[in-house]
C-alpha cells in the first residue's frame, strides 16, 4: 500500500513539473507582449509630443528644425520615459506629405521620426534579436 502511494506522489510531481513549465512560458510570453505594447505606445506618444513642441518652437532659421531649447528639453524628457529613444529626423512637409521648401513656414507641417529597440526576456523570442520600433508624427507649424 505504501509503495503505491509513493509512486502516486512521484507521478504528481512529474505532472506538476511539466504543467508549470508550460504555464510559466506562457506567462513570461504574455508579460513580454505587454512590455512590447507599452513600449510601442510610449514611442508613438514621444513622437507626437516632440512634433507638437517642434511645431510651436521650430528653431532658429540658421540651425534648422529641432534646434530650439524647448524641443531639446522635450526630447530629453521623452528619453527619460522611453529607454533608448532616438530622434532619427526632422523634416518640413506640406499637407500632402511632400517635402516643403526650406525654411519651414507657418502652415507647413513638421514631421518627426523616432525609433527605439525592444529586447524580449523570453529566451525563445530573444533568439530572434531585438525588435526595432520606428514611428513618425507630424504637426502643423503655427
Amino acid at each position: 500500500m505504501t509503495r503505491r502511494r509513493s509512486r502516486s506522489r512521484g507521478q504528481g510531481l512529474v505532472e506538476f513539473a511539466l504543467a508549470i513549465t508550460v504555464f510559466m512560458t506562457l506567462l513570461i510570453a504574455l508579460i513580454d507582449l505587454a512590455r512590447m505594447a507599452f513600449l510601442f505606445n510610449g514611442v508613438s506618444d514621444a513622437a507626437r509630443e516632440i512634433a507638437r513642441v517642434t511645431s510651436v518652437h521650430p528653431g532658429t532659421s540658421g540651425l534648422g528644425l529641432g534646434t530650439s531649447d524647448e524641443t531639446t528639453a522635450a526630447v530629453s524628457h521623452e528619453r527619460t520615459l522611453v529607454p533608448g529613444l532616438t530622434v532619427t529626423g526632422y523634416s518640413c512637409i506640406d499637407i500632402a506629405g511632400a517635402p516643403a521648401g526650406s525654411p519651414c513656414q507657418a502652415g507647413d507641417w513638421v514631421k518627426v521620426s523616432v525609433r527605439t529597440s525592444f529586447s524580449p526576456i523570453l529566451p525563445v523570442l530573444a533568439a530572434f534579436g531585438p525588435i526595432t520600433f520606428n514611428t513618425a508624427s507630424s504637426a502643423k507649424i503655427q
